[in-house]
């Protein structure tokens, strides 16, 4: 009896001291994803340079975002030279990933370059008048949906694309 509670101490101790990890986006299981995001963001070059990012559920988000009438995808991702954050958004008409943030440029309303690591909400925002913005100028014309990203509490913007390429629009502060 004493060496079955001393076994069980001595198993105790070594969960108790075993480092887990959270998983990374190479241990999801993708069963549940479109074949579209799989064939995009999973293959190719792109998957060499980017990783997707499983930090915010859902790690995707699918919206017309440029007012073609066909399904578009936005999915979180990490650089895998820094470990950087963005999003990478697909425009199914054009058959082109564009990607802010993660070591890329993309200009947030106070000019500085978006890594995204202060988002920790995001959804499809419809294609429907926007309320001006706090020190953001004039509302945007959206063509199609957007993205609406942010802190909880906090924070938030609309990333809309212009017809040429995604901007971001400062919702609140």
């Amino acid at each position: 009896m004493k060496l079955i509670r001393r076994n069980q101490y001595i198993l105790t101790a070594i969960l108790l001291c075993t480092p887990f990890s959270v998983p990374q986006a190479q241990d999801f299981d993708f069963e549940n994803v479109p074949q579209d995001v799989l064939m995009q963001f999973g293959t190719g070059p792109f998957a060499q340079t980017y990783s997707i990012s499983g930090r915010i559920n859902p790690f995707y988000l699918r919206g017309d975002f440029d007012g073609d009438g066909k399904p578009d995808y936005a999915v979180l991702v990490l650089s895998n030279k820094d470990h950087s954050r963005g999003i990478a958004i697909w425009l199914s008409s054009q058959a082109k990933i564009f990607v802010l943030g993660a070591g890329r440029p993309f200009k947030l309303s106070r000019g500085d370059s978006a890594d995204f690591e202060f988002m920790n909400v995001w959804q499809v925002y419809g294609k429907k008048p926007v309320e001006r913005g706090v020190q953001a100028g004039p509302p945007p014309r959206l063509i199609g949906e957007a993205l609406l990203v942010g802190k909880k509490e906090s924070a938030s913007g609309l990333i809309y694309w212009n017809g040429q390429q995604f901007v971001w629009y400062q919702q609140g502060d």
